[in-house]
């Protein structure tokens, strides 16, 4: 077992990896067999030029221990033009069961690449989840990235993902998220939701509004998620 884990979390560190900002906050849970498709944006106001940040994966639960998902990633500026940007390969890590100790672990690895130039990153996180009470839920991922490559000045960043969501029903949870790293400082309130579609199938939704903390942020900008799992 021990071998197999090692194998993919080498595999990951082998594609190159493209950074993609603001995109969710991470959960530490693998369901076995489960497969997703799933399609992300963030619409990001630079100084009154409005950027569409896009990604669309796959993903496979191989155990109930690793999640591993494939993107591909593109950007889309004024309604002009649309055009392959980069692509990301991830493997999750649940490394405590749900309720097992006081919090819930896992850990994330990523890699990626630009298509335009030679700029390719590494990177892991740790993933933290823990109840508190029986309708609130806080979330943290702490990200170590490093940078690289022919166009790019070869460097080691940081980032903090946080979440603080109300459970109010499977199919409406209110949040607050915050987003800090070398290029932003954000946060603001969230939606989410998960709807049933019979068997295994179901569609995860999410949208957030991040307003800036500091003036190197855009002052505004918004995600969105949707996840099909079956």
């Amino acid at each position: 077992m021990r071998k197999a884990l090692w194998c993919v979390v080498v595999a990951s560190f082998l594609s190159p990896w493209a950074c993609a900002d603001m995109t969710r906050v991470y959960q530490p849970y693998v369901e076995q067999g489960e497969r997703e498709l799933e399609y992300g944006a963030t619409l990001r106001d630079l100084g009154g030029e409005d950027v569409l940040l896009q990604r669309v994966g796959v993903g496979y639960a191989w155990s109930d221990k690793i999640f591993t998902e494939v993107y591909l990633l593109n950007e889309l500026v004024d309604h002009q033009g649309e055009t392959l940007k980069g692509y990301e390969f991830e493997t999750k890590w649940q490394i405590t069961e749900q309720g097992e100790y006081w919090a819930d672990w896992g850990l994330l690895f990523e890699a990626g690449g630009a298509r335009d130039i030679d700029r390719r990153e590494l990177a892991v996180a740790l993933l933290w989840a823990k109840e508190l009470g029986s309708r609130w839920v806080a979330t943290a991922n702490a990200f170590v990235e490093y940078e690289y490559g022919d166009d790019v000045e070869a460097e080691v960043e940081t980032a903090l993902r946080a979440q603080f969501r109300y459970r109010y029903s499977a199919a409406f949870e209110p949040a607050l998220e915050v987003y800090l790293d070398d290029q932003d400082w954000a946060a603001g309130p969230a939606l989410m939701g998960v709807q049933k579609l019979g068997g295994r199938k179901q569609l995860r939704w999410e949208f957030g509004l991040l307003l800036a903390l500091d003036s190197q942020t855009p002052d505004t900008n918004l995600r969105m998620g949707l996840e099909f799992e079956f």
